[in-house]
């Protein structure tokens, strides 16, 4: 649970494998109905609600996971066999299941699972007030459909706070599994049947405008939940600026680009959306909503603080304490079949066979990793590379998790291998002759810097051009 919490209190989004992320989101909607069962006075009917809404959901999904499952296994099985074909941007396998293939993105679309549902009213607010948080819902993420609201999302914390604002009967289904190379998410669809959708989208926007110039904030939060440019690492380095997208910038603000509007600038704009959340502040605390997150850590210096010192943990470190350190002995073939000879670019340290990279931040260095998608097994190789004396980390890549080690590392390991050493100098020749104009600088740079790398002269003389 704590790396699905921590995935939204980031992200927003759930991405990983569909193993992963379909379980992934019926575990947080048990998480929310919980948390805001214990939170918020409910009735029992109440309480009835909310939990009828759970189950509801959890059906959904493990319906649209056994669905999703299928179609992937029946599309990959037509692409290994080259049995698909594609007829404009939708690729089919032989028996009809298809999927859209986007520029970055894949959607398999699901079929035929839906529900009748019902959320209860936690917030307790006045209508007006109401009104203010559904109108900057209705500004951004919400939609129109036979003329009421609608929801589609794939952040599971913007169910619960959609829902919350758009509270009452309820038809919801899973739209779709979407792939990208992070791996995959769930789109989520809710229609608010209790609702009449009162304004336009540009209606909308320009109520939310009118209220911000007479000092009412609370539209804009919510549309900044839905449409605000989440940018943390400049919040917590102070630089504090109010973007959201906008196909019309100029409505809201000034125009910084192609549909962005930049509404407000400084520390006392988020003071002011957070004071303007009330008790949809404390909805959102439970949620983990990233967004929210965001203007916590804006406005305040201890959280800011604290966030500062617990991200400067190295990843591995803080896997470690979600999953416990998991370091035991793991036959090697787990990690990958030594035995079997690496491929071009690889090097077997203490066991483990990692890939060689170039990486092009700051001044360009060279990494060795090695990827899997089993958190354990993640860990275990990060134990032995530090059996070996290394000083390996271990990050999140969409559905794999990477473990790696940097080019100081490397370097003590060539002093005293001659095979890692040769891997290295050849995969350094390599990109200094066919790799892109950035790989060939930072491989130029290693090369020069490093002398021990410099090749053979039978491989300089293998990689020469040839003569004219």
């Amino acid at each position: 649970m704590e790396e699905v919490l921590e995935q939204v209190s980031r992200h927003g989004v759930l991405r990983g494998p569909v193993d992963w992320a379909f379980p992934a989101w019926i575990a947080y909607v048990e998480y929310a109905t919980r948390r805001i069962a214990e939170t918020f006075q409910l009735t029992e009917e109440e309480r009835r609600q909310l939990l009828d809404f759970r189950d509801a959901m959890k059906r959904l999904l493990l319906e649209a996971w056994r669905q999703a499952k299928e179609k992937l296994t029946t599309l990959y099985n037509a692409i290994m066999e080259g049995t698909y074909r594609v007829e404009g941007n939708r690729l089919y396998a032989p028996d009809g299941t298809w999927m859209y293939v986007g520029r970055t993105v894949m959607h398999i679309p699901i079929h035929g699972i839906s529900a009748e549902t019902y959320f209860p009213d936690v917030l307790k607010l006045p209508r007006e007030r109401l009104e203010l948080l559904q109108l900057g819902w209705r500004a951004s993420d919400e939609s129109n459909t036979g003329g009421r609201p609608l929801m589609g999302t794939a952040q599971p914390w913007q169910v619960f706070a959609w829902t919350a604002a758009r509270y009452g009967e309820l038809y919801a289904y899973v739209a779709s599994a979407n792939l990208t190379r992070e791996g995959a998410s769930v789109e989520v669809v809710i229609k608010a049947r209790g609702w009449m959708q009162r304004w336009s989208k540009a209606e909308a926007i320009d109520l939310v405008a009118s209220h911000l110039r007479r000092g009412e904030w609370t539209p804009l939060l919510t549309m900044w939940l839905g449409d605000g440019k989440a940018e943390r690492k400049k919040a917590l380095h102070g630089k504090y600026k109010l973007v959201v997208a906008a196909k019309e910038p100029w409505r809201l603000g000034s125009s910084i680009g192609a549909e962005k509007a930049l509404v407000a600038t400084g520390r006392e704009a988020f003071v002011k959306l957070r004071e303007s959340a009330g008790v949809y502040g404390e909805l959102l605390d439970l949620l983990r909503a990233h967004k929210w997150i965001e203007i916590k850590l804006a406005t305040d210096d201890a959280l800011r603080a604290a966030y500062k010192l617990n991200t400067e943990k190295r990843n591995i470190d803080v896997l470690r304490a979600m999953y416990g350190r998991n370091d035991g002995e793991i036959p090697t073939e787990q990690f990958s079949h030594a035995e079997d000879g690496p491929r071009r670019g690889a090097v077997v340290v203490a066991g483990v066979v990692m890939y060689l990279e170039l990486v092009g931040g700051r001044g360009g260095s060279l990494v060795a990793k090695h990827f899997t998608r089993d958190a354990g097994k993640a860990l275990a190789a990060a134990g032995r590379l530090e059996s070996a004396g290394l000083r390996p980390n271990v990050v999140r890549s969409g559905p794999n998790y990477v473990v790696y080690i940097a080019t100081a590392d490397l370097l003590r390991l060539a002093e005293r291998d001659s095979e890692i050493r040769r891997a290295i100098a050849l995969y350094l020749a390599e990109k200094a002759k066919d790799g892109t104009q950035r790989q060939r600088e930072i491989a130029e740079k290693i090369l020069k810097r490093h002398p021990l790398f410099s090749p053979p002269n039978s491989l300089s003389a293998s990689l020469k051009p040839a003569s004219p």
